[in-house]
């Protein structure tokens, strides 16, 4: 081979490794990066946050957002005027928690997006993508 031609297939090697390094570390939109702050001074409306709180479903597995700053997940068991009765998820079983309203900032329900299908349709895909990817990869170095 000649000089520029050994050059050209170094320059492609280096690139498509610094593809495939790109590809590798991925995470710069990632779930567990930095999060917006919330704003903590503005008011909350508790009898909003009751009226949302009896319209969801005993049985309905949720998250409690408090005042001091902790979080709370479990089954929603009642809803009463003034607070929220939650049966924790937790290994060992404990006795229901009350939640005054008072002490509660959001309640979200949870797990209303995710399946199991949808789980496995998105890993199929990024499976797919990720050989079809690798083995371009490997044909721009080993193409020419």
């Amino acid at each position: 081979m000649t000089r520029i031609g050994l050059e050209g297939v170094v320059r492609r090697q280096i690139t498509a490794m610094i593809l495939c390094v790109a590809l590798a570390v991925t995470g710069c939109a990632s779930a567990s990066g930095s999060q917006v702050a919330q704003n903590s001074a503005a008011p909350i409306d508790r009898t909003l946050l009751a009226e949302y709180a009896q319209r969801i479903p005993s049985g309905s597995k949720i998250r409690v957002e408090r005042t001091t700053g902790g979080t709370l997940h479990g089954t929603l068991l009642k809803t009463g005027a003034d607070q929220v009765t939650l049966q924790r998820n937790t290994r060992i079983p404990e006795p229901p928690v009350e939640i005054p309203f008072g002490t509660i900032t959001r309640i979200t329900l949870e797990g209303g997006g995710n399946s199991t299908g949808k789980t496995v349709a998105i890993a199929v895909g990024t499976g797919v993508g990720a050989t079809f990817g690798v083995l371009l990869l490997l044909a721009a170095i080993w193409g020419d």
